[in-house]
Formats: C-alpha cells, sequence, structure tokens
C-alpha cells in the first residue's frame, strides 16, 4: 500500500568568528558585559573542540521512550478509523490511517528516530522559539532527529515531522532550520498526505480533475498535484515563519542548502600528502589535474519531480523575503554555539552514516574534512581505515573475481560495491573518486596497509585497527601476492647512497661482475619511475619489529589471528543432514528478532496488506518460533520492542543495533568481506546476550487469484558476517498454522542438531 508523506527536498560554512574585544570609547559597564561575553563565547568554543579531540561517541536515545512511541498501531489506527465520517472518500481516509499508523510505528521502532539526544533536544528547542505564541499548534506536533544522510526534512499529517541529520551537517545557521520546520508543519497544518493519498486513488481511478488519460499522464498529474502542495508549504510556510523572531532574509540561502546539497558540507582542495610518508609517495598522475566546477542548475526539468525546481521556488516567496525589516530578527533565537555544536555533532554522525550505507568515498572526504579541526580523533582515523579497507578488498576481490571467472551462485543478491564514476562528481571531493579509482587493487592494498597500520601504532589499544591491520596483511598476501621480500627495506636516498660508493670489483679479475651492474641497472630504473611506488612504500613500517613479524607470520601461513574466509558465503562446508542435504549448525543458542509477516490481497490491480492480521500473525509466529525452540532445548535470547514501556531504554537501543547491522549486511550482499559499521556495538550485545548467531524467519501470503505462500528463515553469525542458513520454501496455499509450525521445528531442528563428528 502507498505511503505518502511530505518531504522538503528533491534533490558548508564555517565557524563564526568571536566577536571583538570592547574598545575604550564604550563605557566601562558595557566593556566589562562584552568582555565576559567574549571570554564565555570563547570557553564554549573551546569546550566544543575539546569534545571531539580524542574520540566521537555515536548518537543513540536516552531517557524515557516517549508516550507516541509506544502506542499500539492497531488501537491507535481503531480508534481513528471510527471517527472518519461516513462520504464518498470514507475507504480511502480509512485505508490511509491504517497505513500511516502502521508505517510509522515501523520508523519510530526502526532505531533510525532519534530521541532525548543533543541533536533532538536542540531541533525541538528552535520549534519552541518558532511557536512561541502559537502554544495549542505546538503541542500537537512530535519533532525528531532521524539518522539518515540525505539532506531533507519530512512530516506526516499525524503532526510528526523528521529532520535528517545529513540536512542538519548543512544548515548555515538556526534561522534556515526554523524555516524548514515551518516547511513541514505546514504540510500538517494543510493535511497534504492524506489529500495527496486521496487525489493519487482518484487519478489512478479516472475520477480526478486533473489529467486521467494514459499511464504517463497520470503519473504527471501526480507530479504535478505534488509540486501544487510544495509550492504552498513554501508560501505558507513563510507566514508561519515571520510569527516568529528570525530573520527573513536567511530563508533563500535554505534553498541554496537544498540546492547543493549533493556537495559535501565544506569544499576543501584534497591532497595526496594526506597519504603519504617519507618514501610512500604517491605518483602525481593519480591527482586529478583540474577537479569539474560546481554547476549546479537550479532551473532543472521538474516535469517528473514532487517538487517544483529551486528557482520556482525562489521564486514563489522572493517578494516577501524583499519586503521584511529586518531590524528586529536574528539569525539565532536559542543559541549560536548550541547551533554550532548540533550541526558539528551530525558531521561526526554523517561519517558513521556513510560507511553504513557504503558510500565510503564520502566517509573518507567527510572524515578528512574534520581531521584537520580534530587531527587525534580516533573515530575519524578509524573511519578512514574502514572505508579504505572496505574499497581495498571489493577491488581485489573483483580482480580475482575477473581472472579466474568465478560466478556466485549463492542465494543472498551480490552486491559488489565500486567506486562511483568521478566524472559525475563536482568540486574538490572529486580528486578523491579519481584517485581511488584509478589505484590498481594492489597499490590500493599497500595505500590501505600503510595508514591503518601507521593508525594502529597510534591506538595501539583499539581492537578494531587491529584486526583490519592483520586483514590488510592476508590481503596482500593471499589476494594480490605481495609478499615482505616485494619490498626494499632501504629508503630511494639509502640506495642512491650504496649506488655512489666506490664499486667492489671481483678479486679474480678486478672487473665489476654483470649480476652487480644488472642490479644497480634495475634500482635506478625502479627509483627513476612513480609506477612502481609500492617497493619503497613501507620502508618506514618495516623498521618495527611488530609490522615485519605480523607481516611474515602471515606470509607463511603460521598465524592463527587471521583466517581469510568468504564471510558472506553459503557455500560453506558443514555436516549435512543425510535425509534432505540440509546443513547441520549444532548451535546451542540463538538471537530472536521479531519474524517477518505479511498478508497481502490483490484487488483490482491493487495490493492491500491486512495490517492487524499481518500483526497477529507476527506475534503469533514468533511464539511459535520460542515454542519449537523449547522442544528442541534450544536456548534464546530476544531483542524486539514489542510490549515495551516507558523504561525499557535498553531493549530500545538493542533493538537499534541489531536493526541497523541487518540493514548493513544485506547492503553487503555476498560480494567481499567488507567490515560491518556497527560491529563494535554488535560486539557488546553479544557478550551480554551469550549468543553470536542470529535467527530471522518470515512468511509472506499473497491472496489474488490463488494463493501464493513463501516462508523463510536465516541464521546469521554476527561477529563474522557469514549466512549460516538460508532457506526458502514456497507452496500455493494458505498460511496454515500447522503448515508454518512443521517449517519452523524443522529449521531449529536443523539449528541445533549437532553433527556426527568425523
Amino acid at each position: 500500500t502507498m505511503m505518502t508523506c511530505c518531504a522538503l527536498s528533491n534533490q558548508p560554512s564555517k565557524l563564526t568568528e568571536p566577536r571583538p574585544l570592547a574598545t575604550n570609547s564604550m563605557p566601562f559597564f558595557y566593556q566589562k558585559k562584552y568582555t565576559l561575553s567574549f571570554i564565555l563565547f570563547f570557553s564554549l568554543i573551546v569546550a566544543a573542540k575539546a569534545q571531539y579531540s580524542d574520540d566521537y561517541t555515536p548518537i543513540k536515545s536516552s531517557g524515557a521512550i516517549p508516550e507516541e512511541f509506544l502506542k499500539s498501531a492497531k488501537a491507535l489506527s481503531m480508534e481513528e478509523t471510527r471517527a472518519i465520517v461516513a462520504g464518498k472518500d470514507h475507504d480511502a481516509k480509512t485505508q490511509f490511517t491504517i497505513s500511516q499508523n502502521y508505517f510509522l510505528q515501523n520508523l519510530l521502532l526502526s532505531g533510525d528516530v532519534l530521541f532525548n539526544d543533543p541533536l533532538s533536544v536542540y531541533v525541538n528547542k528552535v520549534a519552541d522559539e518558532l511557536l512561541k505564541d502559537n502554544a495549542s499548534l505546538r503541542q500537537q506536533l512530535h519533532i525528531y532527529v532521524v539518522k539518515r544522510p540525505e539532506v531533507d526534512a519530512f512530516a506526516f499529517d499525524k503532526g510528526f515531522v523528521f529532520v535528517n541529520i545529513g540536512l542538519l551537517a548543512q544548515l548555515e545557521n538556526e534561522a534556515q532550520l526554523a524555516y524548514v520546520l515551518s516547511h513541514e508543519i505546514t504540510h500538517i497544518t494543510k493535511h497534504h498526505s492524506i489529500t495527496e493519498y486521496i487525489e493519487n486513488i482518484k487519478l489512478n481511478n479516472g475520477t480526478s480533475d486533473y489529467e486521467d488519460g494514459s499511464e504517463n499522464d497520470r503519473n504527471l498529474a501526480k507530479y504535478k498535484f505534488s509540486k501544487e502542495q510544495e509550492s504552498e508549504a513554501d508560501v505558507e510556510g513563510l507566514k508561519l515563519f515571520k510569527e516568529s523572531k528570525y530573520s527573513v532574509k536567511t530563508v533563500s540561502g535554505a534553498f541554496d542548502v537544498l540546492q547543493y546539497s549533493y556537495l559535501p558540507f565544506e569544499l576543501a582542495d584534497f591532497k595526496k600528502s594526506f597519504f603519504e610518508e617519507n618514501d610512500m609517495t604517491l605518483p602525481d598522475t593519480l591527482i586529478l589535474k583540474k577537479t569539474q566546477e560546481v554547476k549546479s542548475n537550479d532551473d532543472y526539468d521538474d516535469t517528473k519531480s514532487t517538487h517544483p525546481n529551486i528557482r520556482k521556488r525562489r521564486g514563489s516567496i522572493e517578494s516577501d523575503l524583499k519586503m521584511e525589516d529586518e531590524s528586529s530578527r536574528k539569525k539565532y533565537l536559542v543559541s549560536e554555539d548550541e547551533f554550532k555544536k548540533t550541526r558539528e555533532n551530525a558531521r561526526f554522525e554523517l561519517c558513521r552514516l556513510y560507511q553504513r550505507d557504503r558510500d565510503y568515498v564520502n566517509a573518507i572526504y567527510a572524515a578528512y574534512l574534520l581531521l584537520e579541526k580534530y587531527p587525534n580523533n580516533l573515530f575519524l582515523h578509524k573511519t578512514i581505515s574502514k572505508a579504505l579497507y572496505n574499497i581495498s578488498v571489493n577491488k581485489s576481490n573483483e580482480k580475482n573475481r575477473n581472472s579466474t571467472n568465478i560466478t556466485d551462485d549463492s542465494k543472498l543478491s551480490s552486491k559488489r560495491y565500486s567506486i562511483p564514476d568521478y566524472t559525475k562528481i563536482e568540486g574538490p571531493s572529486q580528486r578523491v573518486y579519481y584517485m581511488l579509482d584509478n589505484l590498481s587493487a594492489k597499490e590500493l592494498n599497500v595505500v590501505a596497509i600503510n595508514y591503518v597500520y601507521k593508525a594502529h601504532k597510534k591506538y595501539p589499544s583499539d581492537k578494531t585497527l587491529s584486526s583490519l591491520t592483520d586483514s590488510l596483511f592476508a590481503e596482500l598476501v593471499f589476494a594480490n601476492d605481495l609478499y615482505p621480500n616485494d619490498f626494499s627495506r632501504k629508503t630511494k636516498k639509502e640506495i642512491k647512497e650504496d649506488a655512489s660508493r666506490p664499486v667492489v670489483k671481483d678479486s679474480t679479475d678486478g672487473e665489476e661482475s654483470k649480476y652487480s651492474k644488472i642490479k644497480k641497472q634495475q634500482q635506478q630504473v625502479e627509483m627513476s619511475t612513480d609506477e612502481n611506488f609500492i617497493k619503497y612504500a613501507l620502508v618506514d613500517e618495516f623498521k618495527d619489529a611488530d609490522f615485519a613479524k605480523r607481516y611474515s607470520e602471515i606470509a607463511k601461513g603460521n598465524s592463527k589471528k587471521v583466517e581469510i574466509e568468504t564471510s558472506t558465503s553459503l557455500n560453506k562446508k558443514h555436516s549435512r543432514d543425510k535425509n534432505n542435504d540440509v546443513p547441520l549448525l549444532g548451535i546451542d543458542k540463538v538471537i530472536f528478532i521479531p519474524p517477518y509477516y505479511s498478508r497481502v490481497e490483490y484487488k483490482d490491480g491493487d495490493d492491500f496488506v491486512n495490517f492487524y492480521e499481518s500483526e497477529e500473525r507476527q506475534k503469533w509466529l514468533l511464539d511459535v518460533e520460542k515454542k519449537c525452540a523449547n522442544q528442541l532445548k534450544l536456548s534464546f535470547a530476544e531483542v524486539n520492542t514489542v510490549g515495551i514501556s516507558s523504561g525499557d531504554l535498553e531493549k530500545f537501543n538493542d533493538n537499534a543495533v541489531v536493526n541497523e547491522w541487518i540493514e548493513t549486511r544485506f547492503r553487503h550482499g555476498n560480494n567481499s568481506d567488507e567490515v560491518i559499521e556497527n560491529a563494535e556495538s554488535i560486539k557488546q550485545l553479544i557478550d551480554k546476550l551469550g549468543s553470536k548467531y542470529l535467527a530471522w524467519g518470515g512468511v509472506a501470503n499473497v491472496k489474488g487469484r490463488s494463493y501464493k505462500n513463501t516462508y523463510f528463515f536465516l541464521v546469521f553469525n554476527l561477529e563474522s558476517g557469514e549466512v549460516m542458513k538460508y532457506e526458502t520454501q514456497y507452496a500455493r496455499t494458505k498460511d496454515y498454522s500447522d503448515m508454518v509450525t512443521s517449517l519452523v521445528y524443522n529449521s531449529l531442528m536443523h539449528v541445533s542438531k549437532k553433527p556426527k563428528p568425523e
């Protein structure tokens, strides 16, 4: 069922200088007042820098879970649908109300929505200022920050406004945030979501006053209708905004933020020296001589867009901006310092979200920008280390796949990562894309081990950096055939000095041997070209005994620390049940998460989810899994938010960790050994729950002319990412309880049954 919401967007700035000290022309009282203000402001800036100087802790929710997170979607829907007045749109409004409640419940409990965190607290303070004189409207609103990197905000008719972290990372001032909130609040007060939902149904049925000809005409009419609502939100939102004391001239800048939202939060030249040190020098050919200019067009074709283009949006409110008297208006009503701390926090979190979403180059560039201010921040160095590692293993895997004609026959879809086309990138970050794209698999592997090992030596107690180091050693050997002897132990300077020394001639005939001449010639060729930079890239590292020992042990195959394995492969060898050739895992304890359950009915070309029955059957299926586990003497722990209360913060945050891991794991597919962004949080959860195996099952039952029933069951190893078990069963039948119970029991039996010793 289509769920409609209204969003802000269809597509960086420096810290403000502290105000100058008071001059002697001011009366003493004001000199003292302004001097104290400066001292306070300066101390807050210093405190903010100190907060990020060493590390960064990812944002998570805290305190009591808000009441709206705890309400049953079914109970809400039944209450609200009873209040819908009978009429021609009654059925559509009923379906919309049910859909919206279930969508919101899933979103609120997903873990992506934050509450009682510093970002959400600040955004709500801005809303308080914006609606200072409209208490009744303010009480109807629920405003939250969402862990998404897109520069956007969105709203639902039930009074919910969601602001993405990606937007907070890009805004220039507090007033721009207030205008964004005004725009989204207007969507709510004008009931745009339900209006658009009903209009789309009319367009599909040919009863709309808009175009209703071909399917293409109907789609264009939907875009047209949506654009009208967005224009209304811009215009009416400005009226709401002007009722506050925020600066109106800042609104134009909010559209700049949207227009250039595809660019990083700051624009700074990327220097290859960032990855260089002594003889670890990258060839100049890896640096793009001229980057593509930023050329975003604000008058783009918006025919097939839900929003008018930026030029039209500016034009619709331009006259109202010019007429406004700014004398009593301000950019900041809550706090300039709090805005900047919020934006900085969002930028740190953005690094993590890019990494989570496999946007590795953006993660590297964002961390690179922040390292200019916080050069000793562990989180930033780990961000770059993990991103380099993930890009490197993908390049190596792709190289080996191409050279050996390996095919991926596993049942989960393969999602190989490749660096986005650098020719489509604008601005200075294009250099990062170009460099990483043009490095060969071997070269990138060497660059990665150089950077990661230095980070590991700087933070020796960090287990992630140590593990990445070992994995990159193994990649050098097993994926790229690079052994310790392939690297020079002498610097280029030392080799030149050796070459300048008098030749030691053969004692028998006084002549220099031909082999000595050949070696000298080869050294001169190697040092005269940048192409062989990897030979000298690790000279400094080999002086470190730990580096040399670990690399050597892995090269000899003696290391027990590293096992290079296709952690996402389904082709691992497990003992199998002789009756049906299904792997026997012999697992003692699993972690259950709420199963998936969906009952869908096709009618007149549309699909309708029976939310009530789906929810009830989901609860039933979880009970079945637990009963079957008990019968099989399979221990289990649960991670879910079903029936949580306001004090169950730990359960809520555990659920958020697992949901993020699963989402990221499916993004990775089967193509590589990429490290999952929140692996450290997962490790803590494993230790707490006493199991590293996560079980997830589900049923999709579709009724059309006949029934189609799909059952699936997966078991993940949360430490390695390996899919231990993946099965699907199909049947053209209703989802009979006995049949589903039998399938669940059979799946869990193969999970718990121990294989016979070989």
